[in-house]
């Protein structure tokens, strides 16, 4: 009788231990599938993130060009228009929107600098176009008269280039030390040209009225004009990329880095120089840029 009662004991206790032994073996695996599930859900949490972008009537024909590469990635979007690029800016800037298009680097980093904003720009970079000098009246540097009338961008960055083009084509010069030029920073100007800032959608509109206007290629072409009858352009603008901006937490995100990326896809800028003949060059390479 006990010899029967030992057996049943140890019978009861081997299967206790196979039982916990099943557990221990299992516990792994489970955690594991645990893990892959939440990490799956936040991949396709990402993904399904609704990107709301902004920009100006411009800058939706990019917008347009991409949407669908872009969606097929996943993503849920959304193109909210703006008047002017500070505006985009500034929208993006507050979280009304997550991304602007349509501005370049350089006017960002000025933007973010007179605003006390943190914005910045995912890579790879995009595009860059051109500001040009631009007349209906004067079909030559040589043909503008004296007291000109020429319009140039009102913003910091943009004024500047826009003055180094006049001063390239020798029309003024501008104090050496002046790193970006406004008008004050004028010391010579030989013809007394009457040189009108205005804010740079409006820029392309004056031609009809003033001898000439520096105007970004971009404008011109959406104004129906053709972006390549500058009498002379910018040297510089190379360096001014154009692409993503979103705020700089988000600037390294798959979502930013995604849609940065369709700007390589050949399609995509077709479509673009499609709509804007003459108007862009697009980068093989982000070391094209010096910062």
């Amino acid at each position: 009788m006990k010899k029967s009662t030992l057996l049943l004991t140890l019978a009861a206790m081997a299967a206790i231990t196979g039982m916990t032994g099943c557990g221990k073996k299992d516990a792994a695996p489970a955690t594991e599938a645990v893990t892959q599930s939440a990490s799956s859900q936040e991949t396709s949490k990402e993904a399904a993130k609704k990107i709301v972008i902004g920009g100006t009537a411009i800058s939706q024909v990019y917008y347009d060009a991409i949407k669908e590469i872009f969606e097929a990635k996943g993503y849920e979007t959304e193109f909210k228009t703006f008047d002017a690029n500070p505006v985009v800016l500034e929208a993006c800037a507050s979280g009304e929107t997550d991304m602007a298009l349509g501005q370049h680097k350089k006017f960002v980093m000025s933007y973010n600098e007179n605003n006390g904003a943190a914005l910045d720009m995912a890579k790879p970079y995009a595009m860059y176009t051109g500001i040009g000098l631009y007349s209906e009246k004067h079909a030559s540097i040589s043909e503008f008269p004296d007291n000109a009338k020429i319009a140039v961008m009102n913003d910091a960055m943009n004024e500047d280039i826009a003055l180094r083009i006049l001063e390239q084509e020798g029309l003024i010069k501008i104090n050496a030390d002046q790193k970006q030029a406004t008008v004050a920073d004028i010391i010579e100007n030989p013809k007394n040209l009457e040189i009108i800032e205005m804010e740079q959608g409006q820029t392309v509109t004056a031609l009809a009225d003033l001898d000439g206007a520096c105007v970004f290629f971009t404008h011109m072409a959406a104004s129906g004009k053709d972006a390549s009858t500058y009498i002379a352009r910018d040297t510089s603008m190379i360096n001014y990329p154009m692409g993503v901006i979103v705020r700089e937490e988000d600037a390294a995100s798959d979502w930013a880095v995604a849609f940065a990326e369709c700007f390589k896809d050949q399609a995509v800028q077709e479509k673009i120089n499609k709509a804007f003949p003459s108007v862009f060059e697009f980068y093989t390479s982000d070391d094209q840029v010096k910062e």
